[in-house]
């Protein structure tokens, strides 16, 4: 069995990885690595980033919306020999944390509840130029619901769409985008004449909904697949 262990920044062994899989120290099943160092749970919910120098970290001011399709239980391993403790390893720069920094992680407890943003169904993304970005909504036949991958609002390469990337409502730079995190002029979610919040990364805004609970919530409603 080829094992890669894993250490908190005080040099404690912490969890080892084998075909893939993330276990503790007694052998109970944590998550799984994707895409060569990407740290997903039980779940399939994105947790973290595998390092070089084998540590498990998370940028505290991001949450990550990134899924992969929930993993099959693996068989319980074989309790690989313990290894010797590490000399400590340098601080991480903030905004970063090691997950294992106290000797154990608790990957539920990295996600957050986002059953307050269940109001939004059937609310309008309007732009602060008064664009219309479409309903967020599960329908993905109505020509105006986010969740329409091929209408107006809900494609990636849509000009009225917040999901493109590279369009004025989507880039990560644009002053009309949920996404720029200086923007002082994201969109609004408004719902029947209402102003619920303003959805953006710009975390000094008031009454702002934050873009990346939006996106990991959309999730959770399979509206989106991006």
């Amino acid at each position: 069995m080829r094992v890669r262990y894993i250490y908190n920044t005080s040099g404690e062994y912490v969890a080892f990885i084998t075909n893939g899989y993330l276990f503790d120290p007694d052998c109970n099943w944590l998550g799984v690595i994707a895409n060569g160092n990407e740290v997903y749970d039980k779940n399939g919910s994105f947790v973290g980033i595998l390092t070089d120098d084998d540590r498990i970290i998370a940028d505290n001011s991001l949450r990550s919306f990134k899924r992969v399709t929930r993993p099959a239980r693996p068989t319980r391993p074989m309790r690989p020999l313990r290894p010797l403790r590490r000399l400590r390893m340098p601080r991480l720069p903030i905004p970063y944390k090691d997950l294992f920094e106290h000797g154990h992680a608790d990957f539920s407890s990295q996600r957050k509840d986002l059953s307050q943003l269940n109001n939004l169904m059937g609310a309008e993304i309007i732009a602060s130029d008064n664009t219309f970005l479409g309903v967020i909504s599960n329908n993905r036949l109505d020509q105006n619901s986010i969740s329409n991958s091929y209408g107006p609002h809900g494609g990636k390469y849509s000009q009225y769409s917040i999901f493109n990337q590279y369009g004025p409502y989507g880039g990560k730079y644009s002053q009309n985008s949920p996404f720029n995190q200086y923007s002082s002029t994201p969109p609004k979610i408004v719902k029947n004449g209402n102003l619920l919040g303003y959805l953006t990364a710009n975390k000094y805004l008031h009454n702002r909904i934050d873009v990346n609970d939006f996106m990991a919530w959309l999730h959770t409603k399979n509206i989106v697949n991006v």
